[in-house]
């Protein structure tokens, strides 16, 4: 194992920042083509939005499995990394292969997803699309394979790589299947999900020949392992709450509102929901590396590296999540009118509530990591209970009269209570008082902040507000310019921050 992964996470921000911009190309060239028709794109939606339950097949544990990879990888133990990895595969295999019959079931009769389907088209759209997800549902194992295999290493980004090849080819395809006259959705989706699985194969060969990887020992670890289980199953079964948790709170909205509002309310809230998973992928990318890392130190056990870490990456990375969170809270509007147009104006409160929801996450990432490496699994149950209670509570309370804007008010309100105990937990895990956690962390994002917030809503009342790629270029322009500019003040303004950056760099001691 390397003694500094530094060059690593270069190379991973810097093919995340790629990734990042294709992501904004993605959604500011292929939405618009998708949202042309609102009720079938609510229909597309829901679907989309099941597919995400694939993610959560494994029932926790490769969550856990990818724990304890990492330790063993750590430990340069091989053997038993790759048997951890096998028995994980294994129980991710038995769910996905339920997930495909039950997408299958569902794609003879949509309607009991989506209300709303009122012509043989929208109902044969749907059903094509659910019989998709049932035959590419194995390509999600083959994904999380990879996960484990180049995430242990900290070398993410060649996979980066791999789907930045597969985002650039789907993103020419939209010029296809969206031509004049032609809005062929399903065939767009049947192309993208070809796509993912050749990309995937392409991995999983640079993975064999870069690291000699033993797929062959692999394929006959998939099986139960008596003795695996026992290891991962505490931290399985908290992975699995959280898992339930995380479904009830971020992946059941879209099927909620298309079940009591209608699939027009579910293209309204897609756009909020939109922006909300481009940035909970962003973050996903960002705080991944380091939740290796926590298990590296846990695996080696070393306490005081993983303290300092923790502080450090808190530290550098709280002006990364918010500052680009309130430009586009600011400038919702703008961006919401230019990118879908007036059809969609519901969406712009529905935008600021969903994307705030991440403006604590340099605080609620990486302290659910230290949890997980730690294994405080009665302290994970509590926090992640909050999530959906709050939540759901809040919408049965006032959907009959907020309507869509419930989901979105009470999935803010549910992720500031969760930010809020869980900075409670990591000032008292760093062993911090209140006053000196707000000192290092918050008080040098005060003078950025400031200004950012002035400048961007004197600029709002200037912007374009008519649907055209022109106009959104332009509103995308002003907000990389808001953003940049903040974190030059923040880098000239504040010591500790650029102590921080030169501590990661290895310049520190040089300057």
């Amino acid at each position: 194992m390397q003694n500094t992964y530094t060059k690593n996470y270069i190379k991973i921000y810097f093919w995340q920042g790629v990734s990042l911009v294709l992501n904004f190309l993605s959604m500011f060239i292929v939405v618009p083509y998708l949202t042309s028709e609102p009720t079938i794109y609510g229909i597309y939606s829901v679907c989309i939005s099941f597919s995400i339950f694939l993610a959560y097949a494994d029932l926790g544990f490769m969550g856990a499995g990818q724990k304890y990879a990492a330790e063993y990888f750590a430990k340069g133990d091989e053997a038993n990394e790759i048997k951890v990895i096998g028995f994980s595969i294994f129980i991710l295999l038995i769910f996905l292969g339920l997930f495909s019959v039950g997408f299958f079931i569902l794609s003879q009769q949509p309607e009991i997803l989506v209300k709303g389907i009122n012509t043989a088209t929208q109902h044969k759209i749907a059903s094509l699309l659910l019989l998709i997800l049932a035959i590419f549902t194995p390509t999600t194992l083959l994904q999380r394979l990879l996960q484990m295999i180049f995430g242990i290493r900290m070398e993410d980004f060649i996979v980066q790589r791999t789907n930045i090849l597969g985002s650039i080819i789907k993103i020419i395809s939209v010029l296809w299947f969206f031509k004049k006259g032609n809005y062929d959705i399903v065939g767009y989706f049947l192309f993208t999900q070809v796509v993912n699985f050749v990309i995937t194969v392409i991995a999983l060969y640079i993975a064999k020949k870069k690291y000699n990887y033993n797929f062959k020992f692999l394929f006959y670890s998939i099986r139960f392992s008596k003795e695996i289980f026992k290891k991962t199953k505490g931290l399985a079964f908290a992975s699995l709450f959280i898992t339930i948790s995380w479904i009830l709170y971020y992946e059941l909205d879209s099927v909620a509102i298309g079940k009591i509002l209608g699939a027009n309310q579910v293209a309204i809230y897609a756009i909020g929901l939109t922006v909300l998973s481009f940035f909970r992928s962003i973050l996903g990318i960002l705080f991944s590396p380091f939740n290796v890392r926590f298990n590296h130190f846990v695996g080696i056990g070393d306490e005081n590296a993983l303290k300092s870490f923790y502080l450090q990456i808190v530290s550098i990375l709280a002006p990364v999540v918010v500052f680009p969170i309130l430009v586009i809270a600011i400038l919702s509007s703008s961006i919401v009118l230019t990118w879908v147009g007036n059809d969609y104006l519901q969406s712009i409160e529905v935008v600021q509530c969903l994307v705030l929801c991440n403006i604590f996450a340099f605080v609620t990432y990486p302290t659910n990591s230290m949890l997980i490496a730690k294994e405080k699994q009665k302290v994970l149950y509590f926090v992640n209970a909050l999530l959906p209670f709050v939540f759901w509570t809040g919408i049965v309370f006032t959907v009959n009269f907020l309507g869509v804007k419930s989901f979105a008010i009470f999935k803010l309100v549910a992720f500031l209570v969760s930010a809020l105990f869980l900075l409670r937990l990591m000032i008292i895990y760093l062993e911090l008082d209140l006053l000196t956690a707000i000192k290092k962390i918050f008080v040098p994002m005060f003078l950025p902040v400031l200004i950012l917030i002035m400048t961007a809503f004197f600029i709002r009342s200037y912007l374009p507000h008519e649907k055209s790629k022109m106009n959104l270029l332009i509103v995308a322009l002003v907000m990389g310019c808001l953003i940049i500019m903040a974190f030059i003040i923040q880098f000239f303004s504040s010591r500790n921050f650029r102590m921080q950056i030169f501590k990661t760099i290895g310049w520190e001691g040089k300057l």
